[in-house]
């Protein structure tokens, strides 16, 4: 036992007391009705003449871990969800200049969050409804409490955070279809967190030990969770293209980032030389033009390299797909800017004129 009320209700029900008549006493000696119930609580409503002690839950590793398990999940697969559904609203509303390809790249991220960690957030609700079956008072473990008040306030700061931006942004006249539905994602998501533990916290307090079941209620709001999550997920899928593609896309950048680097080395043989070499391996004599890839890195084709005139020359490849207007080009970390569509290509040879005469492009 060890605390006074815990002492006081032992003795009353050791002597017969009838748990109103405790509770009445209790409340006149001025403890909460809080303290009143979980003191009652620690003992089990017996017809014994002694009073039966309901078994204390322990903060054991396995208990912490399940929990830790179930709660990372949860922010894993909440943060991914919002991630797909900003990329959605990027993709299906874009600005003027911005790249559709960043915001796919971010997408296939959020795609891979949420299914991973939501499926694992299912699994470990099931396994810990199983265990507060086989024990119900694993439902008061401070473990869980501890990070169900730690997730109420997350989701309290999210939903204040957001309703202070939006405020803000409706006051400086900034708002757009783009920040509202983006607003109206960030208060669904931490709303439904924050209505559903609240509500499990609650019902916690009027029965702390009684068996875990689902309600219609809470089934129906499972499926429709289940529901949205697929759907979004169906549309993630959808605008971030098959992987075959992106991995074509991918290769396709790469050799027009070869091409580009080989016109820029021939442009500086030419500058050094004042004649245009008569092939990419006349370049390798001098280690400032030496051009390390001169092969088509999938296919092991050479590079098209073709002398036209005293001041032009040509360089192409074969490409899997036409250009997308929408893909930032790169190299390394950095961007890249040419000629309005100069770099632009269909799907298979293309080859590309240089005035070597021309003053080199800076690469940032």
């Amino acid at each position: 036992m060890g605390s006074p009320i815990a002492d006081f209700v032992h003795d009353a029900l050791m002597r017969g007391v009838s748990r109103e008549d405790i509770v009445r006493e209790l409340e006149k000696g001025g403890w909460s009705s809080k303290e009143i119930r979980a003191a009652l609580e620690g003992f089990v409503d017996s017809d014994l003449p002694l009073p039966v002690p309901r078994k204390r839950v322990s903060s054991s590793p396995k208990e912490a871990f399940m929990y830790l398990m179930l709660f990372a999940s949860l922010y894993t697969a909440a943060f991914g969800l919002a991630s797909v559904l900003f990329d959605l609203i990027n993709l299906s509303l874009p600005q003027p200049g911005e790249f559709a390809q960043r915001a796919i790249i971010s997408l296939r991220y959020g795609i891979a969050s949420t299914v991973v960690a939501f499926p694992l957030f299912l699994f470990m609700c099931r396994v810990i409804a199983g265990e507060s079956i086989r024990n119900p008072g694993q439902r008061i473990s401070p473990v869980r409490r501890w990070l169900t008040y730690l997730t109420l306030f997350i989701a309290s700061v999210s939903i204040i955070s957001d309703l202070i931006t939006l405020i803000v942004r409706f006051l400086a006249g900034d708002l757009t279809l783009r920040f509202v539905l983006k607003v109206l994602v960030v208060a669904v998501l931490a709303g439904a967190v924050f209505i559903y533990y609240l509500r499990d916290l609650r019902r916690d307090e009027i029965a702390p030990s009684a068996e875990f079941r689902l309600t219609r209620a809470a089934q129906a709001g499972f499926a429709i969770m289940l529901l949205a999550v697929l759907v979004t997920l169906g549309f993630g899928f959808w605008y971030a293209g098959s992987p075959m593609k992106a991995r074509m896309l991918a290769q396709d950048a790469q050799r027009v980032e070869d091409l580009i680097r080989i016109s820029n080395k021939v442009q500086l043989h030419y500058r050094n030389n004042g004649v245009l070499p008569e092939s990419l391996d006349a370049c390798d004599h001098n280690p400032a033009t030496f051009v390390d890839q001169k092969r088509d890195r999938v296919t092991g084709q050479p590079y098209l390299y073709h002398v036209k005139d005293a001041t032009h020359f040509e360089v192409g490849a074969g490409f899997a797909l036409p250009s997308d207007p929408s893909h930032p080009k790169s190299i390394g970390s950095r961007l890249w800017r040419e000629e309005d569509g100069f770099w632009e290509h269909g799907a298979g040879p293309a080859i590309f004129t240089i005035d070597a005469t021309r003053k080199m492009k800076e690469v940032y």
